[in-house]
C-alpha cells in the first residue's frame, strides 16, 4: 500500500473524473459489490450494493457517507481525508455563482476550505499543553443502548467518545491537514455530532503525544497509549472527540514525534519542524 493520499484523485477536474477514479479503485480492490457491502458492515458502516452501484454508474459526486464507507471497505481508510478534500473542492466548483453549496451557506464553502478548512480543533501532539487540557482516560458510557441500537451522540455527550463507534464519520469533513515524513495528519469535524477529532494516517506507534484544541477554550491532551486504534488499519489511529458547536475559527493540530513536530491550523498555517527530544 502506498503513502497516505496517493490513491486520491488529486488531478480530478470534475465529478466525472472523480467517479472514474472510484471505479478504478474498485477494480484494483478486486472486490464485488456484495463483498464491499459485507466488508463495510463488518466495520460498522452502511454501504448497500445498490447505493454503491448507483454512485459508480452516475457521473455525480457521491454522498460523503457513501464515499467514506466505500474507501474503508476497499482498505483505503488512510486516504479518506485526501479523497474528501478533493470531493469538497469539486463540490464547491460545481456550485453556480451566487448559490449556496449543498448543506452549507455559500460563505462556508467559498471562504471555508482555506480559512475555515482549518477551522476546527487542534491536535497538538506535543508533550505538555495549554491550561485546562484534559487527559483522556476510560469513561463510563452515559449512552445506554440496547443490542442492535445505533449509538449516537451530539456536542457534550460526544466528549471522549470514539467517532466511529458513535456514528460521526458519515458527515465528517477534513478541516485541516498536514503531511510530514511520518504521514498525513487530519483534523475532522462532524456538524451532525458537533464534535471534532484528529486522525493519524500512519506511524501512530511513533507518536509521542496529541493535543486537540477546539478554539472555544476546550482542549484534549493525549499520550500515545490513549489513541484509538482499529485492528483493521494497522499503523493508523484517531483521537476521541472534543465537543464543538461549530467548526472553530482558531484551532490547530500538532503531532509530536521523536525529533519532529507537525502542525496545521484553521488559519491556514501548516508547519513541520524539528522538535527537541527529551534526553
Amino acid at each position: 500500500m502506498g503513502s497516505p493520499g496517493e490513491s486520491a484523485p488529486h488531478g480530478a477536474r470534475d465529478a466525472v473524473e472523480f467517479v472514474a477514479a472510484m471505479r478504478q479503485l474498485k477494480a484494483r480492490s478486486g472486490l464485488t459489490f456484495r463483498q464491499l457491502e459485507e466488508r463495510a458492515a463488518a466495520r460498522g458502516d452502511v454501504l448497500a450494493r445498490s447505493t454503491l452501484a448507483d454512485a459508480l454508474r452516475h457521473d455525480a459526486l457521491p454522498r460523503v457517507e457513501t464515499l467514506t464507507a466505500f474507501l474503508r471497505a476497499c482498505g483505503e481508510e488512510h486516504d479518506a481525508g485526501a479523497w474528501l478534500e478533493v470531493r469538497k473542492r469539486l463540490s464547491v466548483a460545481d456550485v453556480p455563482p451566487g448559490e449556496p453549496a449543498p448543506g452549507r451557506p455559500s460563505r462556508w464553502r467559498t471562504r471555508s476550505f482555506r480559512v475555515a478548512t482549518a477551522a476546527a480543533v487542534a491536535v497538538l501532539l506535543a508533550a505538555g499543553g495549554l491550561a485546562g487540557a484534559r487527559y483522556f482516560g476510560s469513561r463510563g458510557s452515559d449512552e445506554s443502548s440496547t443490542a442492535g441500537e445505533v449509538k449516537r451522540c451530539r456536542n457534550g455527550t460526544c466528549e471522549g467518545r470514539d467517532p466511529q463507534e458513535f456514528q460521526c464519520l458519515g458527515d465528517a469533513e477534513v478541516a485541516s491537514a498536514v503531511k510530514s515524513a511520518e504521514g498525513l495528519i487530519h483534523l475532522y469535524y462532524s456538524a451532525d455530532c458537533q464534535a471534532l477529532w484528529a486522525g493519524i494516517g500512519s506511524a501512530a506507534d511513533k507518536v509521542v503525544s496529541v493535543y486537540v484544541k477546539s478554539g472555544e477554550g476546550d482542549a484534549l491532551s493525549l499520550k500515545r497509549d490513549r489513541l484509538l486504534r482499529d485492528p483493521a488499519w494497522p499503523g493508523s489511529a484517531r483521537t476521541p472527540m472534543l465537543p464543538s458547536k461549530r467548526l472553530p475559527r482558531h484551532a490547530e493540530v500538532c503531532v509530536t514525534y521523536p525529533g519532529m513536530e507537525a502542525c496545521t491550523g484553521s488559519d491556514g498555517m501548516s508547519r513541520v519542524k524539528p522538535y527537541p527530544s527529551a534526553s
